[in-house]
C-alpha cells in the first residue's frame, strides 16, 4: 500500500451544506474516512434577490465551523472548500466567504457554472460503467442552479449551467401547496424559454440516458427502493471501490411524480425514502426532470452516487488542477 494522503472536500450548495473525508493512495480505491451532510438553506428567502439572508448567514457559518471541529478531530490538513450557485450569484457573497476565513479558517473558492458542471462529470464518471456507443445526458438539481452534461464514452459533447435550481423556482414560482398538474404546467413556458440551449442540445446529440447527480435522484432511488445499501463495518481501515449507478425505473418514477406534485407536504413526508430536508421541494425536482425527459427519446434513468465532492476528488489524485480548463 503506498503512502495514504488525506483530503477532505466542502462543497457549500444552495441547500446543503456537504464534507467528505477520504484517505487516498491505497490499491483498491479511496478509504471513507468521515462524512457530514448539514441543511444549511443558505439560498432561503435570498436566493431569487441575489442576497443571501442574515439568519442563512448565520446557519451557514454554523455549518462549516462545525466542519473545522470534525476535521481538527480527524487531523485533516489538505482541504478544499467550493461554493456554488447561492453564493457567486449573492451580493454579499463576498462577505460570506471573507467570514468563512475568520471565524473557520477556510479559503473558499466560488466557482461559475461551467466549471460546476465539468467537475460533477468527472465524478460520474466513477461510477457510470463504460458505454462508447451510448450518448448520456447528466443532470445535478441543485437549489440555485442545475448543470447539464451531455457526453458519450469520456468525452463531453455539451455542457452549461441554468439558474433553474428548486430553491429558486419555489421563490420565483410562488406555486401552492401542493402544486398540482396545473400549477406543474405554468412553468413550462419558463423552463422552455430559459433553457432554450439545452432543448436545442439534446435535439441535436440525442441522449437516450439520464443520468442523475446524487441530491434529489438520491431520494427518488430510495423511494423507489432501488438505491444499493453499502454495509460497511464501523471504522474500517480498508479501501472501498467506487459504487455504481443505481436504476430508477421509468415506471416508477412516474408513480413518484403524481405523489409529489399531487399531494401536499403532510402526505409527501409520509412517504416511505422521503428525505426531510428535500420534502418542500422534491415537486419542483419531479417537475423538472418530466420536462427534461419530455425533450428527446429517453430509454431508461439512472442514478450516481457522486457529484461535484468526488470530481474534485479524483481530478486531485490525479494531480490535476483543482478547475479543468473550459473548451
Amino acid at each position: 500500500m503506498n503512502a495514504l494522503r488525506k483530503l477532505a472536500v466542502i462543497d457549500c450548495g444552495t441547500n446543503t451544506f456537504n464534507l467528505r473525508v477520504v484517505e487516498m493512495g491505497a490499491k483498491g480505491g479511496w478509504i471513507p474516512v468521515f462524512g457530514q451532510r448539514i441543511p444549511v438553506k443558505l439560498g432561503k428567502g435570498g436566493v431569487a434577490k441575489g442576497v443571501i439572508q442574515p439568519d442563512r448567514m448565520a446557519r451557514g457559518l454554523d455549518a462549516l465551523i462545525s466542519m473545522r471541529e470534525a476535521l481538527r478531530n480527524y487531523d485533516v490538513e489538505e482541504v478544499h472548500v467550493l461554493a456554488t450557485s447561492a453564493m457567486r450569484d449573492a451580493k454579499n457573497g463576498r462577505e460570506f466567504v471573507a467570514e468563512a476565513k475568520r471565524l473557520a479558517d477556510f479559503d473558499i473558492q466560488v466557482i461559475g457554472g461551467a466549471h460546476e458542471a465539468r467537475l460533477i462529470q468527472e465524478g460520474i464518471w466513477l461510477n457510470h460503467p463504460e458505454m462508447p456507443s451510448e450518448t448520456c445526458l447528466t443532470m445535478d438539481i441543485g437549489g440555485g442552479s442545475v448543470e447539464f452534461v451531455i457526453w458519450k464514452g469520456h468525452e463531453i459533447q455539451w455542457a452549461q449551467s441554468f439558474n433553474t435550481g428548486v430553491a429558486r423556482l419555489h421563490m420565483l414560482m410562488g406555486l401552492p401547496d401542493p402544486m398540482g398538474r396545473e400549477g406543474q404546467a405554468n412553468m413550462t413556458p419558463y423552463f422552455d424559454d430559459v433553457m432554450a440551449p439545452l432543448v436545442a442540445a439534446v435535439a441535436a446529440l440525442k441522449p437516450t440516458r439520464l443520468v442523475g447527480a446524487s441530491g434529489s435522484f438520491d431520494t427518488l432511488a430510495e423511494m423507489a427502493g432501488t438505491r444499493t445499501k453499502r454495509e460497511r463495518p464501523d471504522h474500517a481501515q480498508t479501501p472501498e471501490s467506487h459504487p455504481c449507478v443505481d436504476p430508477i425505473p421509468m415506471e416508477a418514477f412516474q408513480s413518484l411524480a403524481e405523489q409529489l406534485v399531487e399531494q401536499d407536504v403532510h402526505h409527501r413526508v409520509a412517504m416511505p425514502g422521503m428525505d426531510p430536508a428535500r420534502v418542500d421541494l422534491m415537486p419542483f425536482s419531479v417537475a423538472l426532470i418530466e420536462w427534461v425527459l419530455g425533450l428527446g427519446d429517453f430509454k431508461d434513468m439512472v442514478r450516481a452516487p457522486y457529484a461535484l465532492r468526488e470530481g474534485v476528488m479524483t481530478r486531485l489524485e490525479r494531480g490535476l488542477p483543482l478547475l479543468p480548463e473550459l473548451g
